[in-house]
């Protein structure tokens, strides 16, 4: 899957599944892009993966055709602008609490007139040699993903919705669990209702309403509620359960005793 099939298939509200990439080295990477998943969000806000680490990490997934969505460190628009001058897919701002925190992430993306997107696509324009091409098509061609962690994000959520350039309203649920007071982990009624309004506000804005998922199981409830876009599972998660697995079921076979 290319870039652009990704965001046809996010913005027609088929079902997409991402993996968590935390672990700042193109192997990583590249292995990742072998499990079949729609996309791979490299997170440059919990992990140390800055977004010049890109130019190593797009190479390995492009070669496999594995999308890429990068989240920033914050709010600010300098690593909105580079993770999009390196050629990732899009782009996702955590923490938006308000419309003026929404409109503000969503310029650092976009060109003038829409946005303050500055002009420098250098490794996204194949080095500037399609330069004028790429500057036609970015705008429509870039995902903005606003991560929905917060109290205060759910109670603004109608005119967050409503800014032009949002692609998806992804729930944190973690963070939003917290924010409300609960227990992460867990479908407590008052998150459900919580997500349920982000969901109804997304339809009815024609946006995209996406989750992270802390179990499989999960996935009916969301999906009733109208939820299309998923993570599941990390990098690091994969390496100590699968190991933890391979030694139990070591440990068993060696347990045995031999006939």
């Amino acid at each position: 899957m290319n870039d652009i099939d990704l965001i046809k298939r996010i913005r027609s509200r088929q079902t997409t599944f991402g993996i968590w990439m935390s672990i700042p080295h193109p192997i990583v990477a590249e292995t990742l892009a072998h499990t079949g998943a729609d996309f791979l969000l490299v997170d440059g806000e919990h992990a140390p993966i800055p977004p010049d680490s890109l130019m190593q990490i797009l190479p390995a997934t492009e070669r496999l055709g594995m999308p890429v969505i990068y989240r920033v460190r914050g709010k600010s628009p300098e690593p909105v602008k580079a993770a999009l001058d390196h050629g990732v897919a899009g782009v996702m701002v955590p923490m938006i609490n308000s419309q003026a925190e929404a409109k503000q992430a969503v310029s650092s993306a976009k060109y003038p007139p829409l946005g303050t997107r500055g002009f420098g696509a250098w490794r996204a324009s194949n080095y500037y040699y399609d330069q004028a091409s790429y500057l036609e098509r970015a705008d429509g061609e870039t995902l903005m993903i606003l991560q929905i962690e917060s109290r205060e994000a759910v109670a603004d959520i109608d005119t967050i919705s409503r800014v032009d350039g949002v692609d998806v309203l992804y729930v944190g649920p973690a963070d939003l669990s917290l924010s409300l007071g609960l227990r992460p982990g867990q479908l407590h009624p008052e998150l459900l209702a919580a997500c349920k309004q982000v969901a109804d506000a997304a339809r009815q804005s024609g946006v995209i309403a996406g989750i992270d998922l802390a179990s499989l199981e999960f996935i009916p409830t969301f999906r009733a509620l109208g939820f299309t876009f998923f993570t599941y599972g990390a990098d690091a998660g994969f390496v100590i359960e699968g190991g933890r697995a391979a030694m139990a079921a070591a440990r068993s076979h060696g347990d045995q005793e031999t006939e």
